[in-house]
């Protein structure tokens, strides 16, 4: 009896021992909690906000991309003739009703430079509705016949548009073939060629009509004097040579001989036909 007596106290003290939290452990546990709580919320307002940014920038390509708001209602084009204009929108391709944000500047550009007539664009977009083309035509330099068909070329050796009559200003070369298949440094050459001409007074009379072959060969007239000038190359010491002989008593452009002066290469000129030097 006395055992059970003993045993019971000790019994009762457990007990009360553990339903009486711990004060220490208690407060670690609220401070873990408050902890948690803490870290938790700049995370969700961090969410919040990327979510609200996404649906922001939603909203700004479906207002721009997708809705009507900002749709082309005009196409303007500025610089060239009438009929580049009507070319370039046609090759444009932009339709009435499209995004404006969808227009691609560049690919209108390339599509618009397929007109050979037309050396630069330039595709702008005027919030609200409207496109701009300003468009920069090719400026003729020079002019080439076949006989059949006459074509303007710039500076670049482009030649770009078939007319029915060339301006008297521009210089005319016949071609042996069609004008179109000469490749490009040739028609440049062709074009320095004549820029890099002297005066009448200096070669002695005027120079006449170019003549080019099919293969870019050249050949000219100044009165008599026939100038063998194979292909347009080397243009300004072929004409400083051309000048030198002419410059000679011996060859008269206006007289009665024929002279043939080839400067095909520079460096070693040859002189035909020469009137022989008078005796004494």
């Amino acid at each position: 009896m006395s055992a059970g007596l003993r045993t019971a106290p000790a019994t009762g003290a457990r007990a009360e021992r553990s339903t009486n939290p711990d004060p220490t452990r208690w407060g670690r546990m609220r401070g873990w909690l408050r902890m948690r709580r803490s870290q938790g919320r700049p995370r969700r307002t961090l969410l919040t906000g990327l979510a609200l940014v996404a649906l922001l920038a939603a909203g700004v390509i479906f207002l721009f991309f997708f809705s009507s708001a900002f749709v082309v209602k005009d196409l303007e084009v500025s610089g060239g003739r009438a009929e580049v204009q009507e070319s370039a929108v046609s090759l444009a391709q932009i339709p009435s009703g499209r995004p404006l944000a969808r227009v691609a500047e560049g690919a209108v550009g390339e599509r618009v430079l397929a007109d050979p007539r037309i050396a630069e664009i330039s595709v702008e977009r005027d919030w609200p509705s409207t496109v701009r083309l300003v468009l920069a035509e090719r400026e003729p330099v020079l002019a080439l016949s076949d006989g059949d068909a006459t074509w303007l070329a710039d500076a670049d050796g482009v030649v770009y548009e078939q007319v029915e009559q060339a301006s008297n200003k521009l210089p005319l070369f016949q071609t042996g073939g069609d004008p179109t298949e000469l490749d490009r440094p040739t028609v440049a050459g062709l074009a320095q060629l004549w820029r890099m001409r002297p005066d009448p007074d200096v070669l002695k009379g005027d120079l006449g009509r170019p003549r080019v072959a099919a293969d870019g060969v050249v050949t000219m007239r100044v009165g008599e004097v026939r100038l063998l000038w194979g292909p347009p190359e080397q243009n300004e010491k072929k004409w400083q040579v051309v000048t030198a002989i002419v410059g000679q008593d011996a060859v008269d452009p206006q007289g009665d001989t024929r002279i043939d002066i080839d400067v095909r290469t520079p460096d070693t000129p040859v002189v035909t036909g020469l009137p022989p030097a008078p005796t004494d």
